[in-house]
């Protein structure tokens, strides 16, 4: 039983009022908001209220499109996580970064509504039948391994030997899939990888298959003894992926990181379909090329003459680079860029997104500079505070010239810049 604390206009036409105790939705004992945003799309169901101390039955009757905008004080505090991963990202985390990232969560829920990879370890019987009867789908998947073996050597929890007969049942009941292998050089690459890809493109609902390498910062003490992929590695890697993704259609990719490791130049626009795994880094390169390419075809030649830094991870900043000298030719800039090399996780990590204040302010000389340009995932999501607990204004300050941050997709790219100097919307 929840209370209620906001009602839409459809919920209050179905004699739902803020402060009623909702206690069930289609005989249905109401868990979480996920009951409410299910029951949006039904037309016909009874709902049980408790109001002013006296249980009533509501019979709601509405269009499937008509919302009832139904918001509960239930928070949805999330599920923990029961896995000991060999390579988990939190216990590889130094001090002095934001509280929330200290917690370890697994919960389908999340994984329902913001698209976080979740394991499935800590699920019962009955959770895996509430998300049949929600349709909570898609969900996002955390594999590693089909083989149930080195699977459980990952992830180091024996209730992973539940997950395949899980994802079956989830998919013959209609619930669709997106999955990742993070991969662990000697344990899950090679021929064990090729038959993850085949195993999980024989289980119905499963739509995408992300390969990712492992993630390894220099805060390991205690923790297993694994290690990154080598160059040679990586591109063995890349080769067997796109050949299972070329027999299966567009089915499976590596991340931007391993062509980045491999050497290799990144795949076209065309290659990536739909994008389904680029919160994963799978085709974010392709994504800002073809962003920027777009702005430039559709903006008028201009002259700002700004000499403008533009900050990223080491990865990135030669492709940056290279595609910055279109963008200084369409505007009149003249840009630099930083790839920040990242002390704080340790120098095997690459990625923009994990790029903190402190590294920004001790490698970054912005004298001479006109601003400074940095993506928007090295910050909050609807926040402006970096991974290391400092903010954007504090940055800038230390900096000693005006920040402007941008889609990492590169969608605002040039826009943002040409309206930051010329103070008018383009």
């Amino acid at each position: 039983m929840a209370r209620i604390t906001s009602v839409g206009k459809y919920g209050r036409k179905a004699g739902f009022r803020e402060g009623d105790e909702l206690v069930s939705l289609g005989g249905v004992p109401v868990g979480d908001v996920l009951d409410c945003l299910y029951f949006d799309g039904e037309e016909r169901f009874d709902a049980e209220i408790v109001r002013g101390g006296k249980r009533r039955t509501l019979h709601v009757r509405k269009h499937a499109d008509e919302s009832l905008e139904i918001e509960l004080d239930a928070e949805m505090r999330p599920m923990r996580c029961l896995n000991k991963c060999v390579f988990c990202f939190v216990d590889q985390l130094p001090k002095g970064m934001r509280d929330t990232l200290y917690v370890k969560d697994d919960d389908y829920r999340f994984s329902f509504v913001s698209g976080s990879y979740v394991t499935l370890t800590n699920l019962s019987d009955e959770e895996t039948e509430r998300i049949i009867r929600l349709r909570l789908s898609p969900l996002y998947i955390s594999v590693h391994a089909y083989s149930d073996d080195v699977r459980k050597r990952l992830v180091a929890n024996p209730a992973t030997v539940k997950l395949i007969e899980r994802m079956r049942r989830l998919g013959e009941h209609g619930i669709k899939m997106h999955t990742q292998l993070v991969i662990v050089p000697g344990i899950n690459d090679g021929e064990e990888l090729t038959r993850s890809i085949r195993g999980l493109h024989g289980i119905p609902g499963v739509l995408t298959v992300a390969v990712v390498p492992v993630g390894l910062t220099a805060h390991r003490e205690g923790l297993a003894d694994i290690r990154t992929a080598t160059a040679e590695e990586s591109a063995a890697t890349v080769a067997q992926v796109e050949a299972l993704n070329s027999e299966f259609g567009g089915f499976c990719w590596c991340s931007d990181e391993y062509y980045v490791k491999a050497g290799l130049p990144p795949r076209e626009y065309a290659y990536y379909g739909e994008f389904e795994q680029i919160e994963n880094g799978v085709g974010l390169f392709a994504e800002f090329y073809d962003n920027v390419d777009f702005e430039l075809s559709t903006l008028p030649d201009m002259h700002l003459g700004k000499k403008v830094g533009f900050i990223t991870g080491v990865d990135f900043a030669p492709f940056l680079r290279k595609k910055l000298e279109e963008v200084d030719a369409k505007i009149g800039i003249s840009s630099t860029v930083f790839g920040v090399v990242n002390n704080f996780f340790g120098q095997t990590i690459t990625v923009a997104g994990l790029v903190t204040a402190g590294d920004i302010t001790a490698q970054v000389d912005a004298s001479g500079l006109d601003a400074a340009v940095i993506p928007d995932n090295m910050l909050k999501e609807f926040g402006d505070v970096f991974l290391d607990n400092v903010t954007a204004a504090e940055v800038e300050r230390a900096l000693g010239v005006p920040l402007i941050v941008v889609s990492h997709s590169g969608s605002d790219l040039v826009g943002r810049i040409a309206e930051f100097f010329r103070g008018e919307d383009i």
